[in-house]
């Protein structure tokens, strides 16, 4: 084999030699050098070459890989800029990166990392071939990280903001997770920790949150906006007119964009797969594969094989408790899907067993749950007291799996947009957020349902019930007489309007056109 380019870095120190286009570090040549017809060793050790072409580490490794992530997952994620602000933070602290298996953590981190650093170690917990464990368990000290660099034929350890640590799959370790503060007091590099399981795995004993040290932002699926953003659309969703003024050729482009986002959701593979094939049912098997994967990941934190299947008991009463037309009594979520498991289904089911089933697929991000705001009054909220799935296509493809009533599932499907799309808003740094209280709610008041409350950082509250199409907004007109909302919305396939009482939107404005005005910075 032979080297065609020396690599040096930007301080002219030579890190690595380019053989048929793949990079490999200095250490990794010495122990291999019987292989590389051009390059020797010298008696003090040094290596030497003949005449060679010189690469810029950072232009010509780090930069072409970022290239070629960028070519393979071309969709520009909004969690791009909330990395970026996380670095340009003088005081940023390691940040920890939730969010559900396959919304493209990994990748967007990555992508990330290599446009924005000198220096990258990515490292993950699922397959520690080289030991990085080790060097925390050994202190987690740069000559530790230095160590661990060799072992992994990368460049020198660099000790300072120019180099970024990704540890990825990092619920695979107690120890290395509970060594965060640790790893943050020793070195001067940037640290991002990551997981598909992070938000209930930390919840177990044993897993000890660094306070102080850890900086927390969850990564969801593609959201609307995102997904016009891929059909060229971003600009037409931020300016539309929400009231009917726009011309209709826009209303009608964002409106099939809608249409197909509630079937196949924002999962970056699927929606990947759709642009491929065009096809909604290979959509569907792509979604079915996460679901598989999911579940028998899940066995893995789960003492018994019964715990896992109850999640096939979840999912099919968690859409019959959304298509239901009378769900207005404000019960705990785990007490409905229990009743209706017994109801409908065979399967011996009890509380326990449906309640760790639930709260784990909430926390992994399955599913979401929906605050009670207890007679039209946010001040008196109850937790957790409805469910929807964190992503329309989930949804979509499940309702499709257990043969829900199609004339409910149009209305499943618009809930469900509007939930995932106003639930986001509160999930944004503080000073970014445009919403008061930690989550969306519903409330209930005598037999009329109201879909959604939010109160905004004026305390202005808004009634917003969603219309899969036509009807009679009673619930609405309820709460606006009864002066428990400021202002009422009805969010529905349309091209929106002004009305005495109430206005109405698009339904594909809900959230990220939230407070529905063309100011969008008129609350920050």
């Amino acid at each position: 084999m032979t080297a065609t380019h020396r690599v040096r870095t930007a301080d002219k120190n030579t890190v690595g030699f380019m053989i048929d286009g793949v990079f490999y570090s200095n250490h990794y040549i010495r122990q291999n050098i019987e292989y590389i017809d051009n390059l020797f060793l010298k008696e003090n050790g040094i290596l030497a070459e003949g005449e060679l072409l010189e690469l810029d580490y950072k232009k010509d490794v780090i930069d072409r890989e970022y290239d070629r992530l960028a070519a393979e997952n071309p969709f520009v994620r909004d969690v791009q800029e909330e990395l970026l602000a996380w670095k340009s933070d003088r005081m940023h602290q390691v940040l920890q990166l939730e969010g559900t298996r396959q919304v493209g953590k990994t990748t967007e981190l990555l992508k990330f990392a290599y446009r924005n650093y000198e220096f990258v170690i990515y490292v993950s917990l699922a397959e520690d071939n080289y030991g990085f464990a080790e060097a925390v368990r050994c202190g987690a000290t740069p000559i530790e990280f230095e160590k661990y660099c060799v072992r992994a034929g990368l460049p020198s350890f660099v000790n300072s903001s120019s180099t970024i640590l990704i540890i990825d799959e990092i619920q695979r370790s107690q120890m290395v997770y509970n060594a965060i503060r640790t790893m943050h007091r020793n070195v001067q590099c940037d640290i991002i920790v990551t997981g598909s399981y992070l938000g209930r795995i930390l919840q177990d004993k044993g897993f000890f949150l660094p306070a102080g040290t850890v900086s927390c932002h969850t990564m969801f699926p593609l959201s609307f906006m995102e997904f016009c953003r891929i059909f060229d659309a971003e600009t037409t969703l931020k300016t539309i007119d929400l009231y009917g003024e726009s011309d209709s050729a826009a209303y009608g482009r964002l409106t099939k964009l809608y249409e197909l986002y509630i079937q196949i959701g924002g999962y970056p593979e699927v929606v990947r797969r759709y642009i491929e094939s065009g096809d909604i049912g290979e959509c569907y098997n792509v979604i079915g594969k996460l679901l598989g994967t999911f579940k028998d990941e899940s066995r893995n934190y789960f003492s018994l094989p019964r715990e896992v299947e109850i999640f096939d008991v979840v999912y099919r009463e968690a859409l019959q408790e959304m298509c239901s037309e009378k769900r207005g009594t404000g019960k705990n979520v785990v007490e409905t899907i229990t009743s209706l498991a017994k109801a409908n289904t065979e399967q011996l089911v009890n509380k326990n067993e449906v309640s760790a089933a639930i709260v784990w697929l909430k926390y992994t991000g399955i599913l979401g749950t929906c605050n009670l705001a207890v007679n039209g009054d946010m001040t008196k909220i109850v937790p957790d007291r409805r469910m929807y799935y964190a992503d329309c296509g989930l949804a979509s493809y499940l309702a499709e799996r257990y043969l829900i009533d199609r004339t409910a599932l149009t209305g499943l499907q618009a809930e469900t947009f509007v939930y995932n799309e106003l639930h986001r808003l509160f999930k944004v740094p503080y000073t970014r957020c445009k919403v008061r209280e930690d989550e969306v709610c519903f409330s209930l008041y005598e037999q009329y349902e109201l879909d959604f409350m939010v109160a905004d950082k004026r305390d202005a509250i808004y009634g917003i019930e969603v219309k899969a199409k036509d009807g009679n907004p009673k619930s609405l007109k309820v709460f606006i007489d009864r002066r428990f909302v400021n202002r009422g919305i009805v969010a529905k396939p349309t091209d929106g309007g002004h009305g005495e009482l109430f206005d109405t939107i698009p339904i594909y404005a809900v959230g990220c056109r939230f407070p529905y005005t063309m100011d969008q910075d008129s609350l920050a």
